[in-house]
């Protein structure tokens, strides 16, 4: 793939400010870094300052740096659940002190979760849950939980690009961490598994919540 010269001196910044190399060669990494550097894929339309941030589906760190640097006071928790990612993503996140990398899957209830490579490349992974018999790849996190060991009062941002597991998040056993949510950026995968608009429709409440579209992403944020 042949860089724009923007691009390459966007990597180059960033790398240095991060004392990290931020991509892998031959994977989707590009394309990530390109669309949340370069394209401001991860910019909201609103005016925001939250003091946590849960970035679920991180990927290898990119969108945790740049919330970093846009909310330099906030916590961010990333989670990502693939090995390889994972260990990308602790790299890319080694100097900040406001990250915490946490390898698990996200999902809305304690569960072991089986790893799925859709072939789509490295920001494909899926996972579906099996039970304790079966051999399993990771176990998952609810939101409830990292609320709880991370003493969380409120959740300013909760990013959400999870590969289709958003429509068992939004199905069951939402209540409690929804009510401490302000804004949601969540990029939903129905092409991947069905339902998964449905499920956000029927757990959000019209009344108490504003929408906006940018791109694939669905931007919820309170009205209060």
């Amino acid at each position: 793939m042949v860089l724009s010269i923007k691009t390459q001196v966007l990597l180059r910044y960033y790398s240095l400010r991060f004392s990290s190399t931020l991509i892998r060669k031959g994977t989707t990494d590009i394309k990530v870094f390109k669309d949340v550097f370069v394209y401001g894929g991860m910019d909201l339309p609103l005016r925001i300052n939250p003091s946590v941030i849960i970035d679920a589906g991180a990927y290898t760190g990119l969108t945790s740096l740049f919330y970093s640097l846009k909310y330099p006071n906030a916590r961010i928790i990333s989670v990502e659940p693939e090995a390889s990612n994972f260990k990308k993503l602790q790299e890319n996140t080694r100097t900040r002190n406001n990250i915490t990398a946490v390898q698990a899957g996200l999902w809305h209830k304690d569960a072991y979760l089986k790893i799925r490579d859709r072939k789509t490349g490295n920001w494909g992974f899926a996972v579906h849950e099996v039970n304790g018999s079966e051999e399993f790849d990771i176990k998952a996190v609810t939101l409830d939980h990292l609320i709880s060991v991370n003493n969380i009062e409120r959740i300013g941002l909760l990013k959400i690009d999870i590969e289709g597991a958003e429509k068992e998040l939004f199905s069951s056993n939402y209540s409690n961490w929804l009510n401490k949510v302000d804004v949601i950026v969540v990029e939903l995968h129905d092409r991947f598994k069905a339902g998964c608009t449905d499920s956000l429709k029927a757990m959000i409440d019209p009344s108490e919540w504003d929408e906006h579209v940018k791109g694939e992403k669905v931007i919820l944020s309170r009205k209060k």
